[in-house]
């Protein structure tokens, strides 16, 4: 069964599509975006802002100034009382609705992704996890609020370790957003009934089409001299699987979020197939 994408995320995406492209331009060495969030209930919008400097390296450097409307810092029993409850009404959750087996994976890749440098901040700001969160798309979309929930969990703890109050009360704000009851999908279960009936695939999901790609963009992507790096060769093979091929990858039932590591691993574990050649370093 295809799951038809919500209108809403489409258009969404085409508009970030256009703001990528614009920070690709290299003669842009700075930006500022502000987003302002309209949610019923609530007499004032909530502002969002990220701003960037280009790197010596041409990537970007970015930071998400404090919201101003957060108010004074808070203190540091307070932020450990709040973490607690943040993975308390994720483990809740995960129980109530027999998730276990699957979470306990998940659970471990989140602790994988943040030791390898990833932040609560791409999550939010560069992945597409969020917006399948809220949009409820995708098998494992109930999934999603939680793994956010933990991230911020998890990066809010190692702010205090390291008395840094400011950032553990940002990584506490996002995680009871991502931990409230609102935001998980009721009765999950019944998603895996639905599925079932329309002749779901399981987990043995055909990826082959997703790696014929992959290989071919190897050597299309390539570099005259080299890929500086193996990473490098993943990353410019996502961004052009993201950009021109998602439905392909979406239809394989592939994880977006985690297309650099699945990449990575599939050239480790089989390089003959995903030939890339590594520039001389003399």
């Amino acid at each position: 069964m295809k799951i038809k994408k919500p209108e809403f995320l489409i258009e969404a995406e085409k508009q970030l599509k256009i703001i990528w492209d614009l920070l690709r331009d290299k003669q842009v060495k700075s930006f500022a975006l502000s987003v302002k969030l309209y949610r019923d209930g609530l007499s004032e919008p909530k502002s969002i802002s990220m701003q960037g400097e280009r790197s010596a390296d041409g990537g970007w450097n970015t930071w998400f100034p404090r919201d101003r409307n957060s108010g004074a810092l808070q203190s540091r029993e307070t932020l450990k009382g709040k973490l607690v409850s943040i993975e308390e009404h994720v483990r809740e959750y995960i129980v109530e609705n027999a998730l276990d087996a699957d979470w306990e994976t998940l659970e471990a890749s989140i602790h994988e992704a943040l030791k390898s440098g990833l932040t609560v901040e791409d999550l939010e700001y560069r992945s597409k996890l969020p917006i399948y969160a809220i949009a409820a798309y995708g098998y494992e979309a109930h999934f999603y609020a939680p793994m956010m929930a933990i991230a911020c969990s998890i990066e809010g703890t190692e702010a205090l370790t390291k008395n840094d109050l400011n950032h553990a009360s940002y990584c506490v704000d996002r995680g009871l957003y991502w931990s409230h009851p609102g935001i998980f999908i009721p009765n999950p279960n019944d998603r895996f009934t639905e599925r079932a009936r329309a002749g779901g695939l399981g987990k043995d999901f055909r990826r082959e089409p997703v790696k014929d790609k992959v290989a071919e963009l190897l050597i299309e992507l390539a570099p005259e001299e080299g890929w500086a790096s193996t990473w490098a060769a993943v990353v410019a093979v996502e961004t052009e699987l993201t950009r021109k091929y998602l439905s392909l990858v979406e239809e394989c039932h592939l994880k977006t979020y985690n297309l650099p590591r699945t990449i990575d691993e599939w050239i480790r574990v089989d390089p003959e197939r995903f030939p890339h050649r590594i520039m001389s370093k003399i």
